[in-house]
């Protein structure tokens, strides 16, 4: 008889309560739990202070701006007060409001860190927001085409050599180790994990919330990158010509057109497609250790920021040729440092008014990069001072 897991064990009794709500103000139960848990309501006043204990819809939306979780105290039937901790995630015509009931786990309660991370972490953090949206309401998710965004590839320079020197335990924790950093640095500058494929990590700018700056925010995280591998460096350890101990990783970047959507039907995966796609690997694998190859598309798109130096055409097999460029650094007048890795308050200040003025439409917070979104905040705060 197989053995389950602690880790089965405890997703197999989860219970979840999933609400919708529309921006009429109309909330609808999404799964049989919520359902009953509606029904185990004394009589009802508003399903708003019920559930939420708040009086409107506006409230709610005032929480899943601010990425906050709202603790409620739920009275049943049985006079039994309830503690839920509501999570709520703004999709374009309506809010997904959830929670896990942690009644059938009590005694397993210590095994869990932070329960209400756990159906985050295993679904909503897989696809993007608007996706997961789809699949909890009709378990497919429509393929969606985007003529602007950047894709960017990195790959650890001979892999395989390290592979072969390293035993299997040391050289996953230290690939798994790069791709955290990258994880974090990706989520910094507000741009979309895809996947990992052996020692290469892929994501892209611009998708799924569309942007103008997809091209110079992959530049920026891809210099962060650089300097992040530089700041870890761990005493040198060489073997065979190989430092073990400090990985040197090729980055490459292109901006083009693209297709997104979901792959699957139980283990859902997204993903990305197109030429776009191809030319990008192309990018991290015609480049060279420790450099940023971005293509003619990329540096047309960031030239005004960004110094770079010209490599030469590069003809992709079964497309075309293309001109290749090295992103060596922030130009000087837009950067903090010497070495050109982070931007000034010159550079927030055009980046803002390039990008984000009231006239282009105001992007929002969530994927702007977050030395962008320290900097608005920062400047409203003057504004409002002085005024």
């Amino acid at each position: 008889m197989k053995k389950s897991t602690i880790s089965d064990s405890i997703l197999n009794r989860l219970e979840y309560f999933v609400f919708q709500i529309m921006s009429s103000g109309q909330i609808h139960a999404v799964n049989r739990s919520a359902r009953q848990l509606i029904e185990s309501f004394p009589k009802s006043r508003s399903l708003f202070q019920d559930l939420f204990n708040v009086e409107s819809y506006d409230q709610v939306l005032d929480f899943s701006k601010s990425n906050k979780k709202k603790e409620a105290h739920i009275f049943l039937k049985d006079k039994q007060m309830r503690i839920l901790r509501w999570e709520f995630f703004k999709f374009k015509d309506y809010i997904i409001c959830m929670t896990i009931n942690w009644v059938p786990l009590k005694k397993m309660m210590d095994m869990v860190i932070d329960g209400n991370l756990i159906f985050k972490e295993i679904f909503l953090d897989i696809p993007p927001e608007h996706i997961a949206g789809d699949l909890i309401f009709h378990k497919e998710a429509h393929p969606k085409v985007y003529r602007h965004c950047s894709i960017l590839f990195t790959d650890v320079v001979s892999f395989s050599k390290l592979s072969f020197h390293l035993d299997p335990v040391s050289l996953i924790r230290k690939l798994n180790s790069y791709f955290s950093v990258i994880d974090r640095i990706m989520e910094e500058y507000g741009i979309e994990k895809i996947k990992t494929i052996g020692d290469s990590f892929m994501c892209v700018s611009g998708i799924p919330v569309k942007k103008e700056s997809h091209a110079v925010d992959c530049c920026l995280a891809a210099l962060n990158i650089l300097n992040v591998m530089d700041e870890i460096k761990e005493p040198e350890n060489f073997i065979d010509n190989l430092d073990l101990n400090n990985w040197s990783i090729r980055i490459g970047i292109h901006s083009g057109p693209c297709i997104s959507g979901i792959i699957g039907y139980k283990k859902y995966s997204f993903d990305i497609w197109g030429d776009s796609v191809n030319i990008a690997s192309c990018m991290e694998k015609s480049g060279e250790p420790g450099k940023i190859n971005i293509s003619e598309s990329t540096y047309n798109a960031v030239r005004d920021f960004f110094d770079c130096s010209y490599r030469g055409i590069q003809e992709i097999k079964n497309i075309w040729k293309i001109k290749m460029y090295f992103l060596e650094k922030i130009k000087e007048e837009y950067s903090e440092d010497e070495r050109g890795f982070f931007p000034n308050e010159r550079f927030d200040r055009t980046y803002i008014e390039r990008y984000y003025t009231k006239e282009k439409g105001v992007g929002s917070q969530a994927v702007l990069p977050h030395f962008i979104q320290n900097y608005s905040r920062v400047t409203k705060k003057l504004k409002d001072r002085s005024h």
